[in-house]
């Protein structure tokens, strides 16, 4: 700054430098869990932090199924009407009439449910074929297959089991029809191979529920494990389990679902075999999930197995759902299962949470309700007392107290090291013109910026801060410039303005962009594993030196899953 003064003839001025420095970056710490009636999670406050930035979330909840009636309204209201979606419109509705006033479902009219389930279980026999097969179309036989048939076969089995009235001549002609195509000749391409086990082992646990003897197939599917995506594991253990089996071959199933179980940050999911196939079945992570879920569920899992996967799910929405019709009627089916068996006990008690001797939470919950409890304690109430301490929570009366509680908190460094919390993140500067990266570059530059990502695992949800530095102005693509056509080049080469159909299939892309003055911002619905690029386009504009924040990515919906870049100095000249 230079400052001039006057005073009648006399002058003087001075000029000084003053640093401006902006590293605050955010890391958050989590922790989940069930008070069934305590429980207790160690607590310090971090050192060498900003004072006002972040704080502690606590929430709780009696039951872990917060917020399960978008999912419903969700498939009920869809607007299209192929067999599948028809289906499971019918499968969710069964699943709500059931569970009563458990939930409340928006948009549903309880005392309509039961009649709608009938109505629809008589519009799906619509779509059954001479064959027995189900189609996805009225009348359209060109498209039976047997993965879809054993889905509205199981969509029938339950709503029998719910006391409605089904048609057991369909039953008997779609069961017939599986029978028939199990005893087909196999593929001779093995590249069909997972996709070819995946509706087996879905068709022999239709069959078996329905009754059917199925030892041979069972048999013969069970030499194929190493061919079989996740689910089609789930659904040979649930045949051996509806059939009464016990013993190696089962714990060889369990345990080859555990082995795709990935646990992190207090959840826990499947990673399922990624086959262009097996999205003729609607794959995906959700699916496998909720099917290994269900599976374990069945079979009789411990809590402790089967809520990190709970969990997951429930985080795994998007708007309050998840993706698609398939995904939401069996995650729906998963979760109220797991309900009925792990929270069987209507609710009604009182918790209460501390800090050390200070309370800081109490809550009463009564009945069946998907309301959460929340408190968010400031960083500066917590830093009254920066002795270690325990936060305790605490539950008298009935019922299973499900909490999170999440830490946040900035480091108060001038120059912060990288971090990798489950992102590898590093970013690099380079002359648009040429040359190799670095620090120090003259005023009008062009420069491009290149953020590159390392991820050991898919990640969904991202979300990615670029602080721009102060020297630096982002350029726009629309601007009818130079440096706007070198923008466009940079967009059309990383995929990030118009990404191809096959990056979004394969490999996941950032599908919203926001450029701000003072930084970029990226979002991405999913990353998967392996390595993505990002770059775009800066100008040099102001001479200096500049201390630039870290470059900072991590999950939204799991912020302690996360990752940085280290500090870094720019230079511009004139």
């Amino acid at each position: 700054m230079q400052t001039t003064v006057r005073l009648g003839g006399e002058t003087d001025a001075f000029e000084e430098s003053v640093p401006v420095q902006a590293t605050v970056s955010p890391e958050s710490v989590a922790a989940y869990g069930e008070a069934a009636p305590d429980s207790s999670q160690p607590f310090s406050m971090p050192t060498g932090i900003v004072p006002n930035v972040g704080g502690l979330h606590v929430e709780l909840a009696s039951t872990a199924l917060v917020g399960l009636g978008e999912g419903a309204r969700y498939v009920v209201e869809y607007p299209y009407g192929c067999l599948e979606q028809r289906a499971s419109r019918t499968f969710v509705l069964a699943t709500a009439a059931d569970l009563g006033a458990a939930f409340k479902l928006p948009g549903i009219d309880a005392r309509d449910i039961k009649r709608r389930v009938q109505s629809s279980l008589v519009d799906l026999e619509a779509f059954q074929c001479p064959s027995g097969g189900f189609a996805f179309w009225p009348g359209m036989c060109t498209s039976v297959s047997p993965f879809l048939t054993s889905y509205a076969l199981h969509v029938f089995q339950t709503a029998s089991a719910l006391k409605y009235d089904v048609n057991e001549d369909v039953m008997r002609r779609g069961y017939d029809y599986l029978e028939r195509e199990l005893g087909a000749k196999q593929p001779v391409n093995e590249g069909w191979w997972p996709a070819y086990t995946a509706w087996q082992a879905f068709a022999v646990k239709v069959l078996v529920d329905g009754g059917r003897n199925q030892d041979s197939n069972i048999n013969r599917l069970y030499q194929y494990l190493d061919r079989m995506p996740v689910f089609a594991f789930a659904y040979l253990h649930d045949a051996m389990v509806a059939k009464g089996e016990a013993g190696p071959r089962l714990a060889e199933l369990r345990r080859r679902m555990n082995n795709a179980v990935l646990p992190e940050a207090g959840t826990a999911h499947v990673e399922e075999l990624s086959d262009p196939y097996l999205l003729w079945f609607w794959n995906s992570n959700v699916r496998s999930s909720a099917l290994v879920l269900n599976a374990m569920v069945r079979a009789g899992a411990t809590p402790t197995e089967v809520t990190p996967m709970v969990r997951w799910l429930m985080t795994a929405r998007k708007n309050g759902r998840w993706g698609n019709t398939q995904e939401n009627a069996l995650v729906m089916q998963a979760l109220v299962n797991y309900y009925r068996k792990y929270e069987s006990q209507t609710p009604n008690f009182t918790a209460t949470v501390r800090l050390g001797t200070e309370d800081l939470v109490r809550a009463t919950f009564k009945g069946r309700s998907t309301e959460a409890t929340t408190k968010d304690v400031p960083m500066a109430t917590l830093a009254r007392n920066a002795a270690a301490r325990d936060l305790t929570l605490h539950r008298e009366g009935d019922g299973t107290l499900f909490y999170v509680t999440r830490l946040t908190y900035a480091p108060d460094a001038a120059t912060l090291t990288a971090r990798d919390n489950g992102f590898g993140i590093e970013r690099r500067y380079a002359p648009v013109s040429g040359g190799s990266p670095g620090t120090t570059f003259q005023a009008g530059d062009l420069v491009r910026v290149t953020l590159s990502f390392d991820l050991p695992k898919e990640r969904r949800y991202v979300a990615v801060t670029d602080p721009v530095p102060a020297g630096f102005e982002p350029v726009e693509s629309w601007f009818a410039t130079t440096a706007a056509d070198v923008a466009r080049q940079t967009e059309a080469q990383d995929g990030s303005d118009e990404p191809s159909w096959e990056d979004v299939w394969k490999r996941g892309t950032f599908d919203r962009v926001e450029r701000h003055d003072d930084r970029v911002l990226l979002f991405a619905t999913r990353l998967a594993d392996g390595h993505h690029e990002f770059s775009y386009v800066v100008r040099a504009t102001t001479a200096g030196t500049f201390a630039v924040s870290p470059a900072r990515a991590e999950e939204m919906y799991a912020p302690e899953v996360s990752g940085r870049t280290s500090t870094v100095t720019i230079e511009v000249r004139r």
